[in-house]
């Protein structure tokens, strides 16, 4: 296990391109998010999705979502309606995960079978800079049902990964909001650390 100090703002080239390399390499990286640190690896390779349900200790049919540098790139992954995309472009880059329809580039693994994603563009420049080349997963790093810890020494004991991106302590260890899109009206799923009143108010004004 590699350990690398990154700061987050204005982190270094450097650590994101070498995160990119050891995830292209079917590798795991520990990293921190605008939420909870994140374990990341590519999205798009079953292998290394493989790997992740390993590591975490999680069901097969539990879904994973993903994190994308750019809220331009999430058409690429799933298929957003012209209303979810004007709601997401007022909630992302945020502290929100969206579900989407997914498209067939998605590897039915990391949805657990299902035809939804959960997507993020994360108010995070180390989030953004190491999906720049693929999409990355974006699920607590934690074990499975143990609760995420806000410290990255913490969590090394429990995750065997490649790389870790220490930004230090976490100022809050609660999740992302969860959003379906999939639904008129859009769907809170998970309440965390995004505000549902903001996307039930987004939809009264464009419904």
């Amino acid at each position: 296990m590699i350990i690398r100090k990154i700061r987050k703002e204005n982190p270094s080239q450097r650590l994101i391109d070498e995160a990119i390399s050891v995830m292209e390499s079917g590798g795991a990286v520990i990293y921190p998010t605008d939420t909870i640190y994140g374990l990341g690896v590519n999205a798009l390779d079953e292998k290394s999705v493989r790997k992740l349900f390993r590591i975490k200790g999680r069901a097969p049919d539990k879904p994973v979502s993903i994190c994308v540098s750019k809220v331009s790139e999430i058409p690429r992954f799933s298929k957003p309606s012209e209303h979810a995309m004007e709601v997401i472009r007022r909630i992302l880059p945020g502290p929100y995960t969206v579900l989407l329809e997914k498209r067939d580039l998605v590897p039915d693994i990391l949805t657990g079978g299902s035809s939804k994603v959960g997507v993020r563009v994360p108010d995070d420049e180390i989030c953004r800079g190491i999906s720049a080349k693929f999409p990355v997963t974006a699920t607590s790093a934690n074990i499975s049902g143990k609760q995420p810890s806000g410290n990255p020494h913490d969590i090394m004991e429990d995750l065997e990964v490649e790389l870790v991106l220490d930004a230090g302590e976490c100022d809050s260890t609660e999740p992302s909001t969860v959003v379906d899109l999939t639904v008129e009206p859009p769907s809170v799923l998970r309440i965390g650390r995004g505000d549902p009143e903001v996307i039930y108010r987004i939809s009264r004004c464009m419904g």
